[in-house]
Order: C-alpha cells, then sequence, then structure tokens
C-alpha cells in the first residue's frame, strides 16, 4: 500500500471469515469461508515487479500455490504486464513478457473474464499518452461452475494511476444491524442543532424516568431516518462523481485537457475523498462493535 506499492486484502468479517495462509514474494494469499453460506475460495492477491526476469519468480509461485489450493481460486492484482499488444498504447508486436504471462494463465487453466468499462486499468498523467491494462482478474474453472455472468469492471479512478476494477458475479446478504449512535454523525454540520431540534419537539407528558426514555426512543428514530438520508445523498453523491469522472476519461483518451477542466477533475476527485473519509470513519466504528 502506499506510494511504494503493496498489497492488502480486506474482507468483511459479518460475511466471510478470512486467513491469511501464506506470503510469497509478489503475492498474499487468502482463505475465505461464508459465515451463513457453506462456500469456500482461496485467493491470490498479485502486486508484480517491473522486472520481466522477476516476474518469472511469479509466474513460479502461482504454480506452486495452485497445487496446495483446493477448490475455487481468483488470482487478482496489479500483474505489471499486459497479455496482447492490444492492452498497451503504442504497442504493435508481441513480447517474451506477455508470452510469459499468457504461458503461465493457460497452464494455471485460468479463465480471464471480460472486461467492461474501459479498455485500459493503468495511464500516466493527468493528459497521458501511455496507457496499458496490466490489472485484472483471473479465476479457474471452479469459480466459474459455481456464478455465473462473471465479469470486470473498470471503475473510475480518484486518486491513483491505476483504475480499481470490481468483479462482479453474484451478491451476499447483508445482516440488519441494531441502533448505535455513529461518530461521523459528529463531522456533518448541522447535526448538533438537528439533535436540538428534534429532542425540544418532542411533547411527551408523564414521570421524569418515564419522559427521558420515550424521547430517547423517538430521538434514535429520528437519528436513524436522517443517517439513512445522508447516507443515501453520499451514495448519490459518489455516484455522480464516479459518471462525472469517468465522462471525463472517456474525453481524455481522445483529447488533452484545459487547466481548467483538470481542476475541475481534481476538485471532483477531493470532494469524492472527503465522502470516503466519512465513510471510513463509520465503517471503523462498525468494524469495533462487530
Amino acid at each position: 500500500m502506499g506510494s511504494s506499492g503493496g498489497i492488502a486484502i480486506l474482507w468483511d468479517k459479518r460475511v466471510w471469515k478470512g486467513e491469511l495462509v501464506e506470503i510469497g514474494r509478489q503475492s498474499l494469499n487468502g482463505k475465505f469461508t461464508g459465515v451463513s453460506e457453506a462456500f469456500s475460495w482461496h485467493i491470490t492477491a498479485v502486486y508484480a515487479d517491473c522486472s520481466r526476469e522477476i516476474r518469472k519468480v511469479l509466474w513460479e509461485e502461482l504454480t506452486a500455490i495452485r497445487g496446495r489450493f483446493v477448490g475455487p481460486w481468483i488470482v487478482c492484482g496489479d500483474f505489471n504486464v499486459t497479455r496482447y499488444p492490444s492492452e498497451r498504447t503504442n504497442c504493435r508486436r508481441i513480447s517474451g513478457a506477455m508470452t510469459d504471462f499468457s504461458s503461465c494463465i493457460e497452464e494455471l487453466e485460468l479463465i480471464d473474464p471480460p472486461l467492461f468499462g474501459g479498455s485500459n486499468t493503468w495511464r500516466r498523467g493527468d493528459n497521458h499518452m501511455s496507457a496499458s491494462r496490466i490489472d485484472r482478474f483471473l479465476h479457474c474453472a471452479l469459480w466459474g461452475e459455481s456464478f455465473i455472468h462473471i465479469k470486470q469492471n473498470v471503475l473510475p479512478k480518484i486518486t491513483s494511476d491505476h483504475n480499481p476494477i470490481m468483479l462482479t458475479c453474484g451478491g451476499w446478504e447483508w445482516k440488519k444491524s441494531y441502533f448505535k449512535f455513529e461518530s461521523w454523525w459528529l463531522e456533518v454540520e448541522g447535526f448538533k442543532d438537528k439533535v436540538k431540534e428534534w429532542w425540544d419537539s418532542f411533547n411527551i407528558e408523564g414521570r421524569a424516568g418515564y419522559l427521558l426514555a420515550e424521547k430517547m426512543k423517538l430521538l434514535k428514530v429520528k437519528m436513524k431516518e436522517w443517517s439513512k438520508e445522508n447516507k443515501g445523498n453520499w451514495k448519490q453523491r459518489k455516484e455522480d462523481i464516479l459518471s462525472q469522472i469517468a465522462n471525463w476519461e472517456i474525453i481524455q483518451e481522445h483529447r488533452m485537457f484545459t487547466d481548467d477542466e483538470i481542476l475541475h477533475k481534481a476538485n471532483l476527485a477531493m470532494e469524492f475523498e472527503e465522502i470516503a473519509k466519512k465513510e471510513e470513519i463509520a465503517w471503523k466504528q462498525r468494524s469495533r462493535v462487530q
């Protein structure tokens, strides 16, 4: 992780039981089992070296790992190499590095699912002339037998020079959570004033203890409604920002950006990060109470 690169595997503990089973020179390997579903699978997250010779060690790693894993298997990450000339700008021939990569995929009988949302996953600079598809998901046949309509989706990039890639192949039901005060609420301007407004609006009669309990119940309802509305606004705004960034990236493939356009795209990325930070606060708090 960070500017120097690296690998991280993250998961939702409400859905998966995960464990790190092996660390390679250019990979992390994990095993996951469903909390409520009898489904287990392995993942190999890759961050390949830029050197062809060092990458050959990764191909050997993957071959050895595959022999130790039983069941569905996913391999994903930054392979730092493309499979075909069409996956890199201004490339007209198949290189030895491409052949190495494709041979590894074929020997391990991995499947490269279709890519939607773009043809490249890495671009250099604001007005990039260099672009390639060096990030991808690969899966074994058993994974393909477990799901239908498997595909990769290129998502808009915010700050990195790599686009996120999302593998879609089915969903899992999320558990309903109980009420809890979330610290991110305090980060939203006007929230404290809202709480006072709600509290003062409750007309409850009775003994002090009863009055307090009833007003707290009503306040919880108001806060849950407010929270849901604000999260919905976050989600909608994030979708709007990603849609705008995606449109800018399409434009960027055909012409150079003006200075104003570069600034506008940067402001969109900053707004996205601000929303993401608020969401991160919420997820951190939830992870502590699971």
